[in-house]
């Protein structure tokens, strides 16, 4: 199957499934059809609600204009009520992540963050670092699918320090995160870590702050 052949094939999986969700789905909508905001664009596919309105860019790696990408973004997240994803037909992956499912949405983070506050205060240090990282990473992935598509499917850690190197994580938030993911890292692989656990009530204000501002 050619690249072309596999966008297209994706660009179809993509509408269909956001019409079992209810969205009108406009498959590369004719300028005419776009908001004005968007009429500068080509959308491979854009899907509304009134739940909310989804632009969606289908790419390969070397058809990815990452310049291009960031305008539409940037357009799109000046209209409330809209956002911006980007499907790769071929993303690289890392070979522990996961490649096909979808990332956890707010209520799953928010409950994730609770379930990490309750487990501190009984004491589980290790599972509670876990779950909030967890949390941490949904949200770290869901702005690299705007900010560095390229590597939303990445390690967590990669994904953590390529937002910072970019601007996207402020400098004192990222150095707080640090302990965080050394703890998780350390943990989910079996070691004992280096270092005492971080604060995980702090780390907890830590992400909420980054899932409100995301």
């Amino acid at each position: 199957m050619t690249t072309e052949q596999m966008e297209e094939e994706r660009v179809d999986t993509l509408a269909a499934e956001y019409r079992s969700k209810g969205y009108a789905v406009h498959v590369r909508p004719a300028e005419n059809d776009l908001p004005p905001f968007l009429r500068e664009f080509k959308p491979e596919i854009v899907a509304t609600s009134p739940a909310g309105n989804v632009v969606i860019e289908v790419t390969s790696l070397p058809r990815f204009d990452a310049e291009e990408t960031q305008r539409l973004a940037e357009a799109v997240e000046r209209n409330p009520g809209w956002r911006f994803d980007v499907a790769f037909v071929n993303p690289p992956v890392a070979p522990d992540i996961p490649a096909q499912e979808h990332l956890a949405d707010d209520e799953q983070v928010t409950r994730m963050l609770e379930n990490a506050e309750t487990l501190s205060r009984e004491g589980h240090v290790e599972a509670a670092g876990l779950i909030a990282y967890s949390a941490l990473e949904t949200i770290l992935r869901r702005l690299a699918q705007s900010e560095a598509p390229q590597i939303e499917r990445q390690s967590s850690s990669r994904v953590l320090k390529e937002l910072y190197s970019l601007g996207k994580i402020h400098p004192d938030t990222f150095e707080k995160l640090l302990p965080l993911m050394e703890f998780r890292n350390a943990v989910a692989h079996g070691f004992r870590p280096r270092n005492a656990a971080p604060s995980i009530p702090e780390m907890i204000d830590e992400i909420r702050h980054l899932q409100t501002a995301a």
